[in-house]
């Protein structure tokens, strides 16, 4: 009996949480690891803004029912980078009279490149927007998001917009390599150094369709989104 008691402190040890472990050996805490994130990717993104709107204004038709604002998710310089032909797009959708939205793509010329319109989720929250179309390396983008408000095309009132620049770049080889790995960890590090700001949304927001990495990745997006002053709709439900 004596020596089967004298096990038991190893193996209580062996048994202590791994988040009591990591602060006994000084690692930070995740609130840190948040910040250092946010810091990284502030540091990376381009040192450059376009014209744009990240939230659309009232309408005299009154399209938006509540206080909340259609919201581009951007940094405030309107600008962010990716590294695919084809990015997926972020925005908030607050309740609105709207049941369809219409994304479009434009070149350096303002001239169309891609228009899809989607229906709108029945209840608030943040869409995700694929549009078909290649961007290609080097070039920079125009895209814009309206909510359809009404059916009278030639009346600005029955329409509320977003818009915002993008430009795809060349990444290095061994960084489009991590973009395409299996580790999700990585694929954000990855993006978040390049300073790619549509792969590092996109990435948290698959993150959060699992169930081990939902809880990390939803604050980690708050995090990132408070950080560029969107805090207010940072904690909104992603629709689809």
């Amino acid at each position: 009996m004596r020596s089967c008691l004298a096990l038991v402190p190893a193996v209580t040890l062996f048994l202590l949480p791994l988040s009591f472990l990591s602060l006994a050996q000084g690692t930070p805490p995740v609130v840190n690891q948040h910040a250092s994130l946010v810091a990284r990717l502030r540091a990376n993104l381009p040192n450059r803004g376009v014209p744009g709107s990240r939230f659309g204004g009232a309408t005299r038709g009154a399209c938006v029912t509540g206080n909340e604002r259609l919201t581009a998710l951007l940094p405030d310089t309107h600008f962010g980078q990716t590294a695919v032909a084809a990015p997926t797009l972020f925005v908030f959708v607050p309740k609105s009279k709207a049941t369809q939205g219409e994304v479009t793509i434009a070149d350096a010329e303002q001239r169309p490149l891609a228009t899809m319109v989607v229906n709108l989720p029945a209840e608030p929250g943040i869409l995700a927007l694929r549009p078909n179309v290649q961007l290609q390396a080097g070039q920079d983008y125009r895209w814009t998001f309206t909510l359809l408000c009404g059916a009278d095309a030639d009346d600005p009132s029955a329409f509320i917009s977003v818009s915002g620049g993008i430009s795809r770049v060349q990444t290095a080889t061994d960084v489009a390599k991590k973009l395409q790995g299996n580790s999700g960890s990585d694929r954000l590090g990855a993006a978040v150094d390049a300073g790619l700001w549509y792969e590092t949304l996109a990435i948290l927001a698959e993150l959060q369709g699992n169930a081990v990495t939902r809880n990390l990745a939803r604050s980690q997006w708050v995090a990132i989104l408070s950080a560029v002053g969107l805090g207010s709709i940072a904690q909104a439900p992603l629709v689809q």
